[in-house]
């Protein structure tokens, strides 16, 4: 364990090494002559002092900053520190951390080589902004900022992060990641992200993939003539109980492209659907009743590999995004924008999302740690509240006292190790229980299981 804890301090050690900020500094422009305000500082109020650029006042950051590394400087002098240098700097800086890697990283198993989760988070930004980040306007704000980020569970790596327009296209997003899947990836798309030519393209990659689709998305069965049949999805669908899934093992989708594919139709259970429903009723979404109560997933994986039981539950891992970007929200406050100057907003941007990556890496390493030692599974958001409380730790030993960081991860660990237990939520399977890295809490419940192999039944239309 040591070893690892000592890796892991290297690698925070090599991404923030004085030497290398200070050539990077140089190199952008950010600092062209020697200054008591060095590149190291700028990363210690950016990165790791907190996420508080976007909402305190410039006096109160020359304190935090004059309080952490003892450099005084006036309000004035920071504001003139905001600028396309200094943003330039932060992005260069980001995009390094992001790629450079040290640390081993040893995926968990699984049957799958990856596990790649494609997903957007969005907020709104003062309607300045407007003429570069452009946003929906309307009844929202003139000015909104996306960013798009492709995850691989295994591993805890983040794979690609964008920051785009808050009006950027997910599907095309989407296209451009799915050129990048490889043999034995596993990809789990959302609604937006749904594309039927990027399904085939997974299918010809050797990749697997989970996918949601629409109620309305037309679902072809071709009989043994040549002709097509399409099904009536909500009358298969009626007489399906609570959890119950209902597996349809060879099905075309689309309405000029069919795509051959696997469907399997999962009827919710009474919570999710009241959860479903008030989400609706908050995003102001029109769905009919029974349709909502319904998840359509497609997959091409095969029976023997990812039953029709698992598919759903393979399919909710990819919540584990969602539980990232709620990190990102509710504790690094990353959306909470009061008016500034763009710059300014820019370097909290680059700067947290730095932090961000930092905590992310940190957290799946201590969650890996201990389930490797102590086969426990620990919470992703204790864990990474945990974490971002240590960086003030682990900024003082890299830029103040210059020593390694081994000894304050060691002391994360025992944290986490005491305080980060991942409770069990009732009838719900956990990721490594879903993994079947551990067994299945008898709580969960058993579901039903229905193969549909009755070609005739159910018809909406004479055959085409």
């Amino acid at each position: 364990m040591v070893e690892e804890l000592h890796m892991l301090g290297e690698e925070f050690r090599s991404k923030f090494s004085v030497h290398h900020l200070q050539e990077l500094a140089y190199q952008t422009g950010m600092i062209q002559r020697k200054r008591k305000f060095q590149a190291q500082d700028l990363v210690s109020l950016c990165v790791f002092l907190g996420q508080t650029i976007s909402s305190e006042s410039l006096a109160c950051l020359c304190t935090r900053l004059n309080e952490a590394t003892g450099i005084c400087i006036s309000a004035e002098a920071l504001n003139k520190r905001w600028n396309e240098r200094t943003v330039q700097f932060l992005k260069e800086l980001f995009l390094h951390a992001f790629r450079q890697k040290i640390c081993p990283i040893t995926s968990l198993s699984s049957r799958f080589t990856r596990i790649r989760i494609l997903d957007s988070t969005s907020f709104q930004l003062p309607s300045s902004y407007a003429s570069t980040y452009r946003g929906s306007g309307g009844g929202s704000s003139e000015s909104g900022v996306k960013i798009q980020l492709e995850y691989d569970l295994l591993s805890g790596e983040f794979m690609e992060l964008e920051v785009d327009h808050g009006v950027s296209s997910d599907a095309k997003y989407g296209q451009k990641r799915t050129k990048t899947l490889e043999a034995g990836d596993l990809a789990l798309r959302d609604l937006g992200y749904h594309y039927i030519g990027d399904l085939e393209h997974i299918t010809e990659s050797e990749a697997y993939y989970i996918s949601r689709i629409r109620w309305n998305t037309q679902v072809y069965q071709k009989e043994e003539d040549g002709s097509w049949t399409l099904l009536n999805i909500e009358a298969l669908t009626k007489d399906l109980q609570e959890g119950e899934t209902l597996e349809l093992p060879e099905v075309y989708i689309g309405l000029e492209y069919k795509h051959r594919t696997r469907l399997i139709l999962y009827r919710l259970t009474q919570d999710e659907w009241d959860k479903r429903l008030a989400h609706h009723k908050k995003m102001k979404k029109k769905m009919p009743k029974a349709a909502s109560r319904v998840n359509l997933l497609v997959t091409n994986t095969s029976p023997e590999k990812l039953p029709a039981t698992e598919v759903y539950a393979f399919y909710s891992l990819r919540w584990q995004v969602e539980v990232l970007f709620k990190t990102w929200k509710s504790v690094f406050r990353i959306h909470a924008i009061k008016p500034m100057k763009l710059e300014r907003f820019q370097c909290h941007l680059y700067g947290q999302l730095l932090r961000l990556c930092l905590v992310a890496s940190t957290t799946y390493q201590m969650r890996r740690l201990l389930w490797e030692k102590h086969q426990k599974e620990t919470s992703e958001f204790k864990c990474a509240y945990m974490v971002q409380i240590y960086l003030v730790r682990i900024h003082t030993v890299l830029f103040c006292t210059f020593q390694h960081p081994v000894s304050v991860l060691s002391r994360l660990f025992q944290d986490v190790s005491k305080n980060g237990k991942k409770a069990r939520r009732y009838q719900k399977a956990t990721p490594f229980e879903i993994l079947g890295l551990i067994e299945k809490s008898t709580a969960q419940l058993p579901i039903a299981h229905k193969i549909c192999d009755r070609r005739k039944l159910y018809l909406s239309m004479p055959k085409m």
